[in-house]
């Protein structure tokens, strides 16, 4: 057994720093006043060049951005998700997210990305799975993956030794009252390349989650929405379509449980995580706040959680969490009648948001074929697509996103595009907006 002593010196480090915080994100994207509404602000210009299929693009459906400023789209056609650069370039590095395959190397189709502050790309299929590929242990490396450890009871000083991958491993890993005194890792490339690749993260057919969740019957569960906290690394929340008699909508939580210690190319003790059923933090029903056809989903920096769907009477909503007691419990942060946000008439096909380090909110409407503006209070600022406020630019728009800057990405799914728009009073000297 390779004693690795220095587990007791950096196991204090893992609890606080936990699986990639010590790297240096590249500032590629400056902050510069990011919708931030005023008097002043004119109207929505388009940016150019629009990618397109110069840039391989088919049929974009969904699009994010990392911390470093590129940018992720699932394209459906090309069953890939393709990665580029501020200037539309396809940089080197991503070749293990085109042509995706499941666990069974069989082949599947991105439904809805996003990417927390670890450069976990996470994605779903529009099944009960979510998949994950971590951009940095890609950039890094990973020499070593732990196979066996021995774990001391704080308390009572007992020991005992679990094998990777085992539930008795994964239950002293997760477990505040046990400790690491030391342990076996191996250099084994297959495996190595197993955790380089997309993986698994979550499966609701997975006997543990079928466990937790037993009323919903997450094998069954569709999940059409997706979204990673910025500033949270303890979890997902996606939402489920799983519909059926007893209107089975909702949201749900996917916490990270620790599944193994990864030793990186530059020395670095970090964590492999895998994704466990948390809770359903919201039902169906047809008030503020409830869920009914959900289709995406969004979070912002504070933790609330907005969303769009296709169900009867309000198409936006955006929930609170209230953590004052052991649970979080999410109320409406949107009210009917009082928030514009929340009136249907200003919608005819909303079909995603993005909310910005502001918390103002972009709604793709894809049969206005538009993008509607809110600000934090849920209230009208205007619509972005048009030239000259009258002539639409986009035919199906499906998806946005929007970066520290401001710059706002929308992926038109017929035209096969990428468009970028800004507020013209607002404009980058790198960016050239159409005349």
């Amino acid at each position: 057994m390779i004693i690795f002593l220095r587990f007791i010196y950096v196991f204090i480090g893992l609890f606080i720093f936990s699986c990639m915080d010590r790297f240096v994100i590249p500032e590629d994207i400056q902050n510069s006043n990011p919708g931030n509404f005023g008097a002043g602000d004119t109207t929505y210009l388009l940016v150019q060049p629009v990618w397109s299929s110069d840039q391989g693009l088919n049929k974009p459906i969904e699009i994010s951005i990392a911390q470093d400023g590129r940018i992720f789209v699932a394209d459906e056609a090309n069953q890939s998700i393709l990665v580029f650069d501020q200037d539309g370039n396809r940089p080197d590095g991503f070749e293990d997210l085109i042509s995706l395959v499941d666990n069974n190397n069989i082949e599947i189709t991105p439904k809805d990305l996003d990417i927390d502050k670890k450069m976990n790309v996470f994605y779903i299929d529009g099944s009960q799975r979510i998949f994950v590929w971590n951009q940095y242990w890609n950039e890094v490396g990973i020499s070593k993956v732990s196979t066996s450890a021995t774990f001391i009871h704080t308390q009572t000083g007992v020991d005992t030794i679990a094998i990777a991958g085992t539930d008795i491993w994964l239950s002293l890993l997760n477990d505040s009252d046990w400790e690491i005194l030391d342990g076996d890792m191996t250099t084994d490339q297959a495996l190595i390349d197993s955790l380089m690749r997309p993986h698994l993260f979550y499966d609701g057919k997975d006997e543990m989650n079928l466990y937790l969740d037993t009323y919903y019957q997450s094998d069954k569960s569709q999940f059409t929405g997706l979204t990673a906290p910025a500033d949270n690394e303890n979890m997902v929340f996606v939402t489920d379509n799983y519909g059926g008699s007893n209107n089975q909508y909702r949201i749900v939580q996917v916490d990270f449980k620790r599944s193994l210690i990864l030793e990186l190319t530059s020395g670095d003790l970090v964590w492999a995580y895998t994704g466990c059923f948390g809770s359903t933090i919201k039902g169906y029903g047809t008030g503020a706040g409830t869920v009914n056809k959900p289709v995406s989903i969004d979070v912002d920096y504070q933790g609330n959680l907005y969303y769009t769907q296709e169900g009867d009477y309000f198409p936006i909503h955006m929930i609170s969490p209230n953590l004052g007691g052991d649970f979080a419990i999410y109320t409406s942060g949107f009210q009917p009648e009082a928030d514009d946000i929340m009136n249907p008439l200003l919608f005819l096909n909303p079909v995603d948001i993005a909310v910005d380090n502001n918390r103002n909110s972009y709604i793709v409407d894809q049969q206005n074929s538009d993008i509607t503006v809110f600000n934090f209070k849920g209230d009208f600022f205007k619509k972005a697509g048009y030239i000259d406020g009258a002539d639409k630019i986009m035919s199906n728009p499906v998806a946005a996103t929007v970066d520290d800057r401001g710059v706002l990405y929308v992926c038109d799914s017929e035209h096969g595009a990428i468009y970028r728009f800004k507020l013209s009073n607002s404009l980058d000297e790198d960016l050239n907006p159409e005349d």
